[in-house]
């Protein structure tokens, strides 16, 4: 009989640390669910609170393995910092988020490594593009820069907009306020120039 206790004692000890003790997870997390490639490999991993939302660590992982994102999930909804990679290990995005809301500061990297684009996100708008505000860049794969943008605390265009050609040659700038075009629009030749102005 004593030997019958222990066993149930030890069965019940094992099954009431199993929903509460997954490595890299909040202590909350009750299950995480594992889903795999055809190959045996791991595709994603997804953690799940008692109420059955997302909750902790979410990563994917390509058919070879290596990681392909990361994002943080607190009761169903993006919370923290999401990470995209590329099949080279390169990190390729990095978003904040509270309460399933991108936020704060943003950047975005090419395979080679290069930035692509940064800036600080104000949020998405009902289509899923990003809406930022300040000055937001964003570069070609080579490196040069390809814009610089303005925006309001609203996301809209306010300011000096300027875009570059691939050497890095001033295309064109104009103005806005408010999002809306305010002042003179100037287009530039090859060799810097003002070809065109117009009001």
């Amino acid at each position: 009989m004593t030997k019958f206790l222990s066993i149930c004692s030890l069965i019940a000890m094992l099954l009431s640390g199993c929903g509460s003790d997954f490595p890299g997870q909040p202590s909350d997390v009750a299950r995480v669910q594992q889903n795999k490639y055809p190959n045996g490999n791991l595709k994603e991993e997804i953690p799940y609170n008692k109420d059955s939302r997302i909750h902790g660590l979410k990563r994917a992982f390509y058919d070879n393995g290596q990681l392909r994102a990361e994002e943080n999930y607190k009761n169903g909804k993006k919370d923290g910092i999401s990470r995209e990679y590329s099949r080279n290990e390169q990190l390729l995005e990095e978003v904040h988020f509270k309460d399933n809301r991108g936020y704060g500061d943003f950047v975005s990297y090419y395979e080679n490594g290069n930035m692509r684009a940064k800036g600080k996100l104000l949020g998405y708008n009902e289509d899923g593009m990003p809406e930022f505000e300040g000055n937001y860049k964003e570069y070609y794969e080579n490196g040069t820069l390809m814009c610089d943008y303005n925006f309001d605390n609203k996301g809209k265009f306010d300011g000096v907009q300027k875009r570059y050609d691939e050497n890095g040659a001033l295309e064109d700038e104009e103005n806005y306020k408010n999002g809306l075009k305010n002042g003179v629009f100037r287009e530039y030749k090859k060799r810097g120039d003002c070809k065109r102005r117009r009001i």
